[in-house]
């Protein structure tokens, strides 16, 4: 381990995994499962060996997580050869791969938070990466890609792949004045908030993260996310607003909800040095949802959202210990979710092959129900609603679905201001 005396303090967000895997060790909430699509040649050798310089490459996945007195601490350990991909049948997908997770071997504790599969096919191969979610993160797939289009594309002529390092970078603390100012903030920004109403069987965090998942999709067409961009662009917001708002108020619609609750969202924290590094780099934070039968609900869920980002430096698990509800079984302050990936996905050169990412899809609960938006070819919205078997969301997704359609609906055709 020649590298072990790198050693940091861990971020909020590698804390909030890392504890995660305590409660519900092995559980696939824990992980990230990227996809990454190789057309042309499938060189297995030759991916394997690009595959070993992206992990060398980046610290975050040769990196171990312990605990040292009362703190996480991560230390930079030496990484372990890439093994060469798990060799799927042609054709293999997604949900088959998700079924195999228990088989990644994850090992927090020795830095051990990769696996790979691969599955041929008539033009090329899926390649699945399964990253313990401690060390990676939506951005983060790309980034892996697009290192590894460029190792790949180097191994395929014969010679030695070489990727420059991708350290990361340290944890900043907070001061004691800037942390009281922002636990302030959102103690006040969080005052009275109600918990989403529940029915039916209440699972705890620990049920959440072992329960498999119910999943349901829509699609909203590109001329009808054309509207909402428009209609965002009217309002001086961006279509998460929107968005956003429309899954709120579908939500307020199916718990009769007083609208006056909190959606979770994940927001990144990735500063101006971090393009390049792969890591969890993200901060989840509750959005307040409030007058949603208004006519100006977006533009109040948009300045809760703004409100968010200008206060993101005060951790997830910390705004919960400064604002926390009430205690119980329930996660705290928000039980829905809500995610969006609206990145350009590059298509990389790789020699005689092309590589590119398919959106991250999540093979685990976060919440008692998510959502996960993300932008497709054309402009379209692609949407998927899960939630864990047995909860209070199993079998409403598709009334969510078409509450949401609705909504999304009125608002791209009805001004937002």
């Amino acid at each position: 381990m020649a590298n072990s005396q790198i050693v940091h303090v861990a971020s909020a967000s590698e804390r909030q995994f890392w504890f995660g895997e305590q409660v519900a060790r092995g559980s696939a909430a824990n992980i990230a499962l990227g996809q990454i699509r190789i057309e042309g040649t499938l060189d297995l050798p030759a991916l394997t060996r690009a595959l070993d310089a992206v992990v060398r490459g980046h610290e975050a996945l040769h990196t171990a997580f312990v605990l040292e007195g009362q703190q996480l601490v991560r230390k930079v350990v030496e990484p372990v050869p890439a093994r060469t991909p798990v060799p799927l049948a042609e054709g293999t997908g997604f949900d088959a791969v998700a079924a195999r997770l228990d088989e990644t071997g994850f090992d927090l504790a020795a830095g051990v938070l990769h696996w790979a599969a691969v599955a041929p096919d008539a033009d090329g191969a899926m390649l699945y990466i399964a990253v313990h979610h401690i060390a990676f993160d939506g951005l983060s797939h790309e980034i892996l890609t697009a290192d590894l289009a460029h190792a790949y594309g180097q191994s395929l002529t014969g010679a030695a792949p070489e990727l420059s390092p991708r350290p990361r970078a340290a944890v900043t603390p907070l001061g004691a004045a800037q942390r009281e100012e922002l636990a302030a903030h959102w103690r006040t920004a969080l005052a009275g908030v109600a918990d989403l109403p529940g029915e039916g069987a209440e699972l705890s965090q620990r049920d959440l993260a072992r329960a498999p998942l119910v999943e349901h999709r829509t699609t909203c067409a590109a001329g009808r996310a054309g509207e909402l961009r428009e209609r965002a662009r009217e309002g001086a917001k961006t279509p998460y607003a929107l968005l956003l708002t429309a899954y709120g108020r579908a939500l307020a619609d199916l718990t009769g909800a007083a609208a006056d609750f909190c959606v979770g969202t994940p927001i990144a924290t990735r500063g101006p040095n971090q393009e390049h590094e792969v890591g969890c780099l993200l901060n989840t934070v509750p959005i307040r949802m409030r007058v949603l039968g208004e006519p100006e609900a977006a533009d109040q869920v948009w300045k809760s959202v703004v409100d968010a980002v200008l206060h993101l430096d005060l951790p997830c698990d910390q705004i919960v210990a400064e604002c926390r509800t009430g205690r119980g079984r329930r996660m705290p302050l928000f039980q829905a979710l809500f995610a969006y990936q609206s990145w350009t996905r590059t298509v990389h050169q790789a020699g005689s092959a092309r590589l590119w990412t398919v959106p991250v899809r999540p093979v685990g609960a976060q919440a008692e129900v998510q959502m996960q938006v993300h932008e497709v070819d054309g402009g379209a919205f692609d949407i998927l609603v899960q939630a864990p078997v047995d909860g209070s969301w199993d079998g409403r997704l598709p009334d969510l679905i078409a509450a949401f359609d609705s909504h999304l609906e009125r608002l791209a055709t009805v001004p937002t201001h």
